[in-house]
């Protein structure tokens, strides 16, 4: 394929997949960076057990194991703190502990404080 025939522009369609694939390798899901934001670095604490989910289906591909012990799997990630992703932790609910950044961790107290007093 020489071009992309659905885009009114001449394009390499392997231009266009290596763009894409670029600008979101740093990404969670579908959720791309605010334009000017940078990746930033992400370390979890999860139990034990959460850990054995995280080692067999990775949140990121940049995940890198720092402790794995019978307490805890500590994890780091280099991305773009996106809604998605912040949501994606919130649903581990007190089997995650967000360690870095300091404002990741606050968002996701703040979130389980307000769901808390919903009931």
């Amino acid at each position: 394929m020489d071009s992309c025939s659905s885009f009114p522009w001449s394009v390499s369609c392997l231009d266009l997949i290596l763009d894409v694939k670029e600008r979101f390798s740093n990404s969670f899901g579908i959720m791309s960076s605010v334009d000017g934001s940078v990746p930033k670095k992400v370390v979890l604490s999860f139990t034990a057990f959460q850990g054995k989910y995280i080692k067999t289906l990775p949140l990121h591909h940049s995940q890198q194991i720092l402790v794995d012990n019978e307490q805890e799997l500590r994890i780091e990630l280099k991305l773009y703190i996106a809604y998605d992703f912040v949501k994606e932790l919130i649903s581990f609910a007190d089997e995650l502990r967000v360690i870095e950044p300091e404002s990741l961790s606050h968002q996701v107290k703040e979130a389980h404080k307000r769901a808390f007093e919903v009931y």
